[in-house]
């Protein structure tokens, strides 16, 4: 079976919306019982749930075969890194993806000063950069002072940036594996004895190791390094190896030098807007997380008009990503209540997408750059969107239900 975090959202919907049907059923059920016989009762009852059904499930059908953005790991879960590692990082040696800049993003050099302006003390402001890659601007953010903690999945850009900027990034020699133990997050591999292979497993590798011939978890592990910052001092550049989805304040205040767990600033070019719509807010309440209450996020995306480039829901489709992110979008995903939000600027999009990539020829992009700042301590921004469609959806079943038992009485 599925699970169900695989699901199209429309799915999921309507997944939720079936248990959210049959208990108001049982409330409609209850009422009826005040004011109309048992037998018509139960008649009334039964074609409203027949037809609410048959209209959920007309509603999924109409939908098509059930198909998932992001493969499914051995175990059945979400596997959202092999779709990363196959479509971006599976290129010939030595070249980048498209994404990468081999220069420090200029609208970061721009916008430094107000983004880290009262942040951060002696020991400098700490620096989460989701996705990170082997991104340029982690080494120079180290440079003005600034602690990096960079999240990654796949290995290969971690490999790259450890090459690349040998003569800058320094101790970064090797990765320490982290484990979930009692509760709480441990510097060593988990282990499971196994004489012979039984298949693959997610997160873990088969090998003989200091315990023996087994399962060792691989997953998830950080890179620890430092970068000089002028003179002596040296500021530490981390680099967790995991699913940014996957990252808590717990796994952070572990394996890294935010012992608070969470950071002043984040900083998002080309995270967000690489992630499908229907997990947006996902990604959303899994960064807003680790960013603590008065921090800030420079949030860098596309903007263009995205029916030029239509979205693939199975994600057969190269492209998007980059998926599109109109002001609107990004106002409802950091809604005024718990985010001040402050467009930055606009500029047309320099980085090479239009001419490099055949899906963005003749599309016009720009790129926007906002200034966030948290407000509140937790935000569940999933609760507006879904909350709201569940709503419409739930209305619509019930009218369908309301018909058909209306029916009943009139055929009666």
């Amino acid at each position: 079976q599925r699970s169900s975090r695989c699901l199209p959202l429309h799915c999921v919907w309507l997944e939720q919306m079936n248990r959210h049907v049959l208990q108001g059923l049982r409330s409609v059920e209850r009422r009826l019982q005040c004011s109309a016989a048992p037998s018509q009762t139960s008649s009334s009852f039964a074609w409203f749930a027949v037809v609410g059904t048959a209209g959920a499930s007309a509603l999924l059908l109409a939908n098509g075969p059930v198909s998932c953005y992001y493969e499914e790991g051995p175990d059945g879960s979400v596997d959202r890194l092999r779709r990363w590692s196959l479509r971006s990082w599976n290129i010939q040696s030595g070249n980048s993806p498209g994404f990468h800049l081999r220069t420090v993003n200029p609208v970061l050099e721009r916008y430094l000063e107000k983004f880290a302006a009262g942040l951060g003390g002696e020991a400098g402001a700490s620096v989460l950069v989701p996705l990170c890659g082997k991104s340029v601007d982690m080494p120079y953010l180290c440079e003005q002072g600034f602690r990096v903690v960079g999240v990654e999945g796949v290995l290969r850009p971690i490999l790259e940036l450890k090459s690349e900027q040998r003569m800058r990034l320094k101790e970064f020699n090797d990765r320490t594996v982290f484990r979930l133990s009692g509760g709480a997050w441990v510097a060593a591999p988990s282990f499971e004895l196994a004489t012979e292979f039984k298949g693959a497993r997610a997160g873990c590798v088969f090998k003989t190791g200091p315990h023996g011939t087994g399962y060792y978890s691989d997953f998830p592990s950080v890179w620890h390094g430092k970068i000089r910052a002028g003179g002596r001092k040296t500021v530490p550049l981390h680099v967790l190896q995991t699913d940014m989805f996957e990252v808590t304040p717990e796994l952070v205040k572990a394996s890294t030098f935010e012992e608070r767990g969470t950071f002043d600033m984040v900083y998002d070019r080309g995270a967000l807007e690489s992630v499908p719509p229907s997990a947006r807010e996902s990604y959303v309440a899994s960064t807003s997380r680790l960013l603590r209450q008065g921090g800030r996020m420079l949030l860098v995306v596309l903007d263009y008009d995205q029916a030029q480039v239509p979205i693939d829901p199975s994600g057969r489709r190269w492209s998007p990503p980059p998926f599109s992110m109109h002001e609107a979008e990004v106002r409802r995903l950091f809604p005024a209540q718990e985010w001040d939000v402050e467009l930055l600027g606009k500029q047309v999009e320099a980085n090479g997408l239009t001419a490099g990539n055949p899906s963005f020829h003749g599309v016009h992009v720009l790129e926007a750059t906002y200034l966030l700042t948290k407000k509140s301590a937790t935000y569940d921004p999933s609760s507006n969107s879904r909350g709201a469609s569940r709503s419409y959806l739930l209305a619509g079943l019930a009218s369908l239900g309301l018909v058909g038992a209306l029916s009943s009485r009139c055929l009666a």
